[in-house]
């Protein structure tokens, strides 16, 4: 395999040429350099090479961005076997040195999208070079949304920055060296979010087009056994995900109308249920079905691994296995104060069945049997889940599947003051008869936005439609039954707060443990303008942490200062 290493900006851009196989793309060595003189990209199969070096450097991100993403929040946490590296990033006390952080590897991906955009032979390939350049810009994007987001400036640079002359390892990356400076903009969150959205908005398409994906057919449509096209990410998913850290809902749900339109995403009848309201026993364990393949209806984007993850290019399975990360007291707490429904029948014992396995493993963590197990209580809750997230034995990463596409509607809708509708993805399904229905969404919040349209207006949805469950059925069973789950204000919380508080209560039955949840709660409080609600959730899972720093108190102090919330910086 052929690998280009630079020296002036991070120093290790990997852009793999049509000399290799698509084999090659799920392999880890980074020890070869070439020469970046004078090359450009004059056909598809050069292009297709070098989008497979830069879904290369997404493969070794994956791992950083599933730790920092959850390690942070409150669902993961550490174990008696966590090394010291894991045990800093979960108390918010990691260096510049830790071995999970990602700044480095995002700006070498950066640097890898900058390098293949320049070398594009507008002569050679005319309009396929604009083409083939969207779905490297989205992934850049996409990498400065994270950039931003885990440490709250972004050193902008559209332009590659290369040096052929004395090749050194990424862990010695100046970041102060004149060719870095001399090409980038240190720019604030919100500024990088106005730019990203500016420069993706050309390449999305119109509303009711299908996005058009290169290398989504032909000789290069699959790599392994993975379609290409979900290897890469949709301009409409990244744009959503902008638009909601902008605030601006009315865009960010037509993003995601329009992706669960092209896309056909739907959320599947694929559901844990009990027997009988005894709970003897389980006889639908069909959820955990999802995660064995990556059907294009369930899945939008992953980031691949090879099966040799020994290997270095996932060591999550490794640390699971090992019981070196965990699910935390408060993600426990959660499944298990959930009502499981069996027609009208209330079975309050049950939980989400999503979580704990029980009596197999089909849920997203099991406990450990104690030896003594009628006098000891289990405590140890081993993730599962992500062991299940393989195809062909080789393991991925989820970065936009359907219920993470529907939840975040879900979000933006219901701050548009679309409560029911809302609530209608979590208790009853987007469904032409749902929508329909008055019981169930009042019509004034129908008011004829087209990314309210589920197949009760344009009969062309209904086909795509029709076949929606509701999200919170798949674990807790008859939930349109369930009189219990409703909207409620009578604590004295308005409308928005309760959905939204159920829709949080939602990532994590269904999006636990994979990458999102920090981020997660970063963005709620920050639509609420209350840090306090993202310190109180992470404090009372910290509290409880042998060997914690802090109190819950001081955890909530410290949390509430948002400065606290970003990883530590080497480019600063």
């Amino acid at each position: 395999m052929n690998v280009l290493h630079i020296k002036k900006y991070l120093c290790a851009l990997t852009m793999i040429f049509a000399c290799v196989s698509c084999q090659d793309f799920f392999e880890s060595d980074l020890g070869n350099v070439i020469d970046t003189q004078n090359h450009t990209v004059k056909t598809e199969r050069d292009a297709f090479y070098q989008v497979c070096g830069i879904l290369q450097l997404m493969q070794q991100i994956g791992d950083d961005y599933v730790i920092t993403g959850e390690l942070r929040g409150d669902l993961m946490t550490q174990t008696v076997n966590t090394p010291q590296d894991l045990r800093d990033i979960e108390f918010f006390d990691a260096d510049t040195t830790n071995t999970y952080l990602h700044e480095r590897k995002l700006y070498a991906l950066v640097n890898n999208c900058n390098y293949y955009i320049s070398r594009l032979d507008e002569q050679s390939l005319g309009e396929r070079s604009d083409t083939l350049s969207i779905p490297v810009r989205i992934i850049r994007a996409w990498a400065y949304l994270q950039l931003a987001l885990d440490y709250g400036t972004v050193h902008y640079f559209t332009q590659p920055i290369l040096t052929t002359q004395d090749v050194v390892a990424t862990e010695d990356f100046d970041f102060t060296a004149d060719a870095f400076v001399e090409n980038e903009t240190e720019l604030p969150t919100e500024t990088i979010i106005d730019k990203l959205i500016e420069e993706l908005q050309p390449y999305c398409p119109e509303a009711g087009q299908k996005e058009y994906m290169p290398f989504s057919t032909g000789e290069y449509a699959t790599i392994n056994s993975y379609q290409t096209r979900q290897l890469l990410l949709p301009v409409r998913f990244v744009l959503g995900e902008l638009y909601m850290w902008k605030q601006d809902f009315i865009h960010a749900a037509e993003m995601y109308h329009e992706l669960m339109v092209d896309k056909e995403l739907t959320i599947s009848m694929g559901t844990n249920r009990w027997r009988n309201t005894m709970c003897d026993d389980v006889s639908t364990r069909t959820w955990s079905n999802q995660f064995g393949n990556i059907p294009t209806d369930n899945f939008v984007s992953v980031i691949a691994y090879s099966e040799e993850y020994e290997q270095g290019l996932t060591r999550l399975p490794a640390l699971l296995a090992n019981y070196q990360l965990g699910a935390s007291l408060t993600c426990r707490e959660t499944f298990e104060s959930q009502q499981f429904n069996i027609n009208n029948n209330v079975v309050s014992v049950a939980g989400d069945l999503r979580g704990e396995g029980k009596t197999s493993n089909y849920g997203s963590y099991t406990l450990n049997i104690p030896a003594n197990s009628t006098t000891q209580e289990a405590t140890d809750a081993f993730i599962t889940k992500i062991e299940k997230m393989r195809a062909n034995d080789a393991y991925y990463t989820s970065l936009c599947r359907a219920p993470l596409v529907y939840l975040r509607y879900a979000e933006a809708v219901n701050r548009l003051g679309k409560h029911q509708l809302a609530m209608a993805v979590l208790k009853y399904g987007l469904t032409p008869s749902v929508l329909n229905n008055r019981n169930y969404i009042n019509p004034n919040e129908l008011g004829g936005e087209p990314f309210t349209d589920f197949g009760q207006i344009n009969a062309a949805y209904a086909s795509i439609f029709t076949k929606n469950a509701s999200l919170h059925s798949r674990g807790c069973g008859d939930v349109e039954m369930n009189q219990s789950y409703h909207i409620d204000t009578s604590s004295g919380i308005d409308s928005l707060t309760d959905v939204e508080n159920k829709i949080m209560e939602e990532y994590v039955l269904e999006c636990s443990f994979e990458g999102n949840r920090f981020h997660d709660l970063m963005r709620i409080a920050t639509y609420r303008n209350d840090p306090s609600y993202l310190a109180a959730k992470i404090a009372s899972k910290l509290a409880v942490v042998s060997g914690s720093p802090r109190s819950r108190e001081d955890w909530i102090a410290f949390l509430s200062d948002p400065d606290n919330w970003h990883l530590p910086a080497a480019s600063r």
